[in-house]
């Protein structure tokens, strides 16, 4: 089966949560013996600089190889008038609702049995245009069409949405004249032929408008943290002999600096626990909001407790050392459709405390000794999860043994076998 995956962005220096679910989707199907190609903007792509990477840096829909896995890309052009520079910085980073030229020609030249879109909006109706064109009277080919929602969109804070369309506030949005000349009046998600949900609210929220709706929860390679996890508890045992209450902890949040992921909690966290560190990993979607964080550690005295390690590499020695070298994980999103990184610190062997919300609280509640939860936005019950899983060794290692086995049942190769099935039966 010839798949492609269309995303707003991949960028391997840039990584977040819906990239990291397409590369691993597509790197289990190449797998299977399918033929899988990325579709996506040049948004946050810095070139060729990285060793698993084959070919030649690239003018706009030239190939590009990256373990196997072939990414075409082409540049984005935000609707908004004017637009400088920093807008288009920001923009990249996340939203914008990009025009992209090229994008259907190249999926019409490569002829795929199903367009996997992992977008909303212009995207997902360029993908929808193509698959027509394509299944035109001339044509043998039947073209699928699938759409991923990785957002959680049905559970998006009035306040969060605000603060996505801020940037563009005030500006003159000429793509909505262009939109009306073109008619595209597509409904989006209801006109693909599949809706795949990573959330299961939202899966739920489909099923009554759709007959083919499917909750495909994100993975984790189980093969990458083989033998580490055993390796970091017997290195955090070595911290804490026999089962003495830990007096500090070291705190890991793997997730981007945005709002929506409310890594405040764990500023504000760190002034109540003395001697206790919070260590930061990814990319920085809303720089205004990391400069909060800065401004507020410093405010409360704990600037030198927090760390920010800045984006990593999926799947990077450096990330998974990340995994191995602290006590707890913890995830405190505002809203969250399901929280990938918790499966990746459950295969690491982590302690996990994370808030009760949408399809993270589902997951955790699904695998109820894998996790500590507690109400989103609640200081107090953040502060008595940590308290329970600092003082009790024992309960440590129960969290960590249930959250080992609760990964095994999302590995990648797993889900992206169900998907294939799932683009048979549309």
């Amino acid at each position: 089966m010839r798949i492609a995956h269309v995303l707003r962005r991949i960028s391997f220096d840039d990584w977040g949560g819906t990239e990291q679910v397409v590369w691993n989707l597509a790197k289990a199907q190449r797998e299977a013996g399918h033929e899988v190609r990325l579709f996506a903007t040049t948004a946050l792509w810095r070139g060729l600089d990285d060793d698993r990477r084959d070919g030649r840096d690239r003018r706009d829909g030239s190939l590009e190889v990256v373990d196997g896995i072939e990414i075409v890309r082409f540049k984005p052009i935000y609707p908004w008038w004017p637009m400088p520079k920093a807008l288009v910085d920001e923009l990249d980073r996340k939203g914008g609702n990009p025009f992209v030229p090229g994008l259907g020609k190249a999926l019409c030249e490569w002829k795929p049995d199903v367009i996997h879109c992992h977008a909303m909006a212009r995207i997902a109706e360029l993908c929808l245009r193509t698959a027509q064109k394509l299944a035109n009277p001339n044509s043998q080919l039947a073209t699928k069409t699938v759409v991923s929602l990785h957002g959680g969109g049905a559970n998006v804070p009035g306040e969060e949405a605000k603060s996505l369309r801020a940037p563009t506030r005030g500006r003159l949005p000429w793509g909505k004249v262009v939109d009306i000349l073109m008619g595209w009046t597509r409904r989006v998600p209801e006109d693909f032929g599949g809706i795949v949900c990573v959330g299961e609210d939202e899966a739920e929220k489909y099923r009554g408008r759709h007959k083919h709706v499917m909750y495909l929860p994100n993975g984790v390679d189980c093969r990458l943290f083989e033998g580490m996890a055993r390796e970091s508890r017997e290195a955090r045992g070595t911290r804490e002999p026999g089962h003495a209450p830990r007096a500090t902890l070291s705190l890991l949040c793997v997730a981007r600096i945005d709002r929506q992921k409310n890594q405040m909690m764990l500023v504000e966290w760190l002034a109540r626990n003395p001697g206790a560190t919070v260590r930061l990993v990814g990319p920085v979607t809303q720089p205004d909001y990391r400069a909060e964080l800065e401004a507020r550690a410093a405010e409360l005295g704990v600037a030198d407790r927090l760390s920010f390690a800045g984006a990593l590499k999926p799947a990077s020695e450096e990330l998974l050392r990340e995994y191995a070298n602290v006590d707890v994980f913890v995830l405190p999103s505002r809203h969250e459709p399901f929280g990938i990184v918790v499966l990746e610190a459950w295969a690491a062997g982590l302690p996990v405390v994370a808030s009760d919300i949408g399809g993270l609280g589902k997951l955790c509640a699904a695998h109820p000794g894998a996790a500590q939860t507690f109400p989103p936005g609640d200081i107090d019950a953040l502060d008595d999860a940590l308290r329970r899983v600092g003082s009790d060794a024992p309960l440590r290692e129960r969290l960590s043994a249930a959250g080992q086995a609760a990964a095994a049942e999302y590995d990648w190769r797993t889900l992206a076998a169900r998907l294939v099935d799932f683009y048979a039966e549309i």
